[in-house]
This record gives structure tokens, C-alpha cells and sequence, in this order.
């Protein structure tokens, strides 16, 4: 297989673009499989009745009604429904983003495929150096067990209502659907502040950010957070990396920054008296993280927000 060109795409940037979607209803008599193979796009299975052993790079994960089923690109699985004939489910395709023509490709390299009586199913060549999309701020594991799983239902059977009628602006109507199932994926894995709920240490990451909101105005030292909870500096940066996607500073840096923005719509304070009510003692130095992160210096930030204008 070939090398594969990785690029990250922030919560901000994802615009999903909906390939293929199909309901799968057992056919009287047959038997469910699906041999090895490897898909080039985001697969999201949602199970709606029986079940589905997969075996994805040699480890095991069984699918239940309510399963959302999460597939990378370019990674080898095969799977079988153990009950025989049970298994009905919605299936999607997807790219976190559109790629163009060029990267495009027919759905038919997966629905023209004599699954049943193959042994593995031959990797496409031209396809298989596709580049790949990976979000930033989650990293979804192949099964998630959702205690909202009645939420998705309507959202696959109504995207699926789109993609066979087909009306004008239809890719519109999947995107903003694909857009909410991924909303409510991220719902089950994540707490609001952004913690995964599966890391045993989601707890104290908790605690480090609900600390980070009250001292946004101070100057927050990561090793005094660490402290405060009981952890090596080390350690908490690493626990707190796993649990939220990012480094300690990043998160605080995004914290400082949405309420700097959210003070400059109030249009009550200079960029000099929102640099300090964030925590930024330096001005310049609040001004050079603001263009890094968001492209445009506060002035010109503030001077874009509708009637306002940057006071000096």
C-alpha cells in the first residue's frame, strides 16, 4: 500500500462532503459478510437491528442496535453477522472535506462487489495513494456505544431521502446533516468542556479547565494547575493532551482568545483593556498569538465585526 498524505482539518474547517449513503435490509436466505478489504473514504455504519462481529486489524469489536461504527481510510477489516441474517444498518460515505474532481470517485468501487463469494476484495491502485483528512480536535474510535443512539435515525433516514430524490442543492442538505450526526458522535465521546468521557483521568482534566476559566484574567503557570491536582507537570500534560486533543497551553490559548472575542463584540473595552482581562499583560504579545491563531490581528478582527471599529 502506498504512503498516504496526511493533513489535519479543525472543527472551523470541516465541511463534510457525502459520497454515497444506503440502507442494508438482509435479503431472505443470505448470509452477511464482508471479506477483507480496505474503503478510501470515512465509513459511518449506524445499526438499526441485529448485530455485526468486525475484525478490524486483528482486533475484534462487536456492533449492537444503536452502534455507531466508525472506518478510517485505508485500513484493513473484515466482518460477519454471527446471529446469520440479522443485521440491518445504515451505512455512509464521506470526506471530511471535498477534495475535487480530481480525488473524487465512484461509489461504485464499493457497491459493484461481488462480497459473498470473495475471499478478500482487491485494493483499487487507483485509489490506494488517495490523501487522507484526520480531525484535529477528536479522534473517533471504530465503535461508539451512544446513550443518545434514537437521535441518528432520522438524520440517516432523512439523508438518505435526500440522496435518492436528489433536489437542487442537495450535497447542502447532506452536509448539513453529516455535519450533526458528527455533532452528536462527538456528543457521546466528549463532556462540553471537550474531555473524553473514556479516559480515567477525564476528571481531573475537568478540574484543570474549570480552573483555566476562572484565572483567564491572571497569569496561569500549567505547573501551578499540575500542582493543584496532584500530578507531575509531565504527567498532567500527557493525561491532559490524551483527554482533550490538546496541550494544556493550546486549550488555555483557545479559552483566552473566544473571550477575547467575545468581549470585542460587546464594544465596551479597548484591545489594550481585553489583552489584560485575558490574561495577556504584553499587548504586542496578545496581538501576535491573536493573528497566529485566528489570521487577522485584533484591530482588523474587531475593525470586521459589524458596526464596530478598533479603538487604539
Amino acid at each position: 500500500m502506498g504512503e498516504h498524505m496526511i493533513k489535519k482539518i479543525d472543527f472551523m474547517n470541516l465541511a463534510p462532503y457525502v459520497r454515497y449513503i444506503h440502507e442494508h435490509i438482509p435479503e431472505p436466505g443470505s448470509f452477511y459478510k464482508l471479506p477483507p478489504r480496505v474503503i478510501y473514504d470515512y465509513e459511518v455504519i449506524y445499526v438499526t437491528r441485529g448485530g455485526c462481529l468486525y475484525n478490524i486489524e486483528g482486533v475484534e469489536y462487536l456492533l449492537r442496535p444503536g452502534d455507531i461504527h466508525f472506518m478510517r481510510p485505508h485500513v484493513r477489516h473484515h466482518c460477519y453477522d454471527p446471529d446469520g441474517n440479522t443485521f440491518y444498518y445504515y451505512a455512509l460515505h464521506f470526506d471530511l472535506a471535498y477534495m475535487g474532481e480530481p480525488f473524487d470517485f465512484d461509489p461504485v468501487v464499493y457497491t459493484d462487489v461481488d462480497y459473498p463469494n470473495l475471499d478478500h476484495v482487491p485494493v483499487d491502485e487507483k485509489l490506494v495513494d488517495r490523501p487522507v483528512f484526520e480531525l484535529a480536535e477528536i479522534d473517533f474510535p471504530y465503535v461508539i456505544h451512544s446513550h443518545e443512539s434514537h437521535v441518528y435515525l432520522p438524520l440517516f433516514r432523512e439523508m438518505l431521502n435526500v440522496f435518492q430524490s436528489k433536489p437542487y442543492g442537495y450535497h447542502l442538505i447532506m452536509r448539513s446533516l453529516m455535519l450533526r450526526i458528527l455533532h452528536q458522535m462527538v456528543k457521546d465521546m466528549s463532556t462540553e468542556e471537550g474531555v473524553k468521557k473514556s479516559h480515567p483521568q477525564g476528571e481531573k482534566a475537568t478540574e484543570a479547565i474549570q480552573y483555566m476559566y476562572s484565572h483567564l484574567h491572571e497569569a496561569i503557570d500549567i505547573n501551578d494547575i499540575a500542582q493543584s491536582l496532584y500530578l507531575s507537570p509531565n504527567y498532567f500534560r500527557t493525561l491532559f493532551k490524551q483527554a482533550t486533543g490538546k496541550s494544556p497551553l493550546e486549550y488555555l490559548t483557545t479559552l483566552r482568545l473566544e473571550k477575547a472575542k467575545s468581549l470585542m463584540a460587546e464594544n465596551k473595552y479597548t484591545i489594550n483593556e481585553i489583552s489584560g482581562l485575558v490574561g495577556y499583560q504584553d499587548r504586542h504579545h496578545f496581538s501576535k498569538v491573536f493573528k497566529k491563531i485566528e489570521g487577522l490581528s485584533p484591530k482588523n478582527y474587531l475593525n470586521s465585526l459589524p458596526h464596530l471599529e478598533a479603538d487604539d
